[in-house]
């Protein structure tokens, strides 16, 4: 199934998720995923909504049978360089483009009593991740998940960014 983010979002509960129990969730996560948005808010649900990786964000998460998962993700066209233009990049072009595609792999974990899978980050294009664990917290169903993490603001807002995928096979 396909939707546009537009379409995806209003198809998604509006109200932020909560960490909980996630029986199942071992098997229901193995297959491949493509990304249909990521969006921020307040966990309680004030305050605006805010688009990390623009409005609309493409790419592929894969997690197989075996405990290994690999993802890329691509920023929507407005925060990404044109494709337009002669002649290579300028420098600054380059480090928007490198800045907004993330792209790793690794093994991954599946708690299903805190409802979390954390990503153990084995090789990424940024070098300074290699190594660490990333914890997001899950809301999945056959057809839909959710990677979430939470997080307080400088502002002492405790805020969700929710990463949404839909199933592919």
């Amino acid at each position: 199934m396909i939707l546009s983010l537009g379409l995806a979002t209003a198809a998604w509960a509006q109200v932020p998720p909560k960490a909980g129990p996630t029986p199942g969730a071992a098997k229901l996560i193995v297959g491949t995923w493509r990304m249909v948005g990521s969006q921020t808010q307040a966990v309680d649900g004030t305050g605006p909504t805010t688009y990390p990786r623009g409005r609309s964000p493409s790419g592929y998460i894969i997690y197989d049978a075996k405990g290994m998962m690999y993802v890329q993700i691509m920023d929507s066209e407005e925060t990404r360089p044109p494709r337009t233009g002669a002649g290579p990049m300028s420098v600054e072009d380059q480090a928007k483009a490198f800045s907004s595609y993330t792209a790793y792999f690794g093994r991954y974990t599946i708690d299903e009593t805190e409802g979390s899978v954390v990503h153990h980050v084995a090789g990424n294009t940024n070098p300074r991740t290699v190594g660490n664990n990333q914890k997001r917290f899950l809301v999945i169903t056959p057809d839909r998940l959710e990677l979430n993490t939470f997080g307080k603001g400088q502002d002492g807002v405790e805020r969700v960014t929710r990463r949404m995928w839909e199933r592919v096979n």
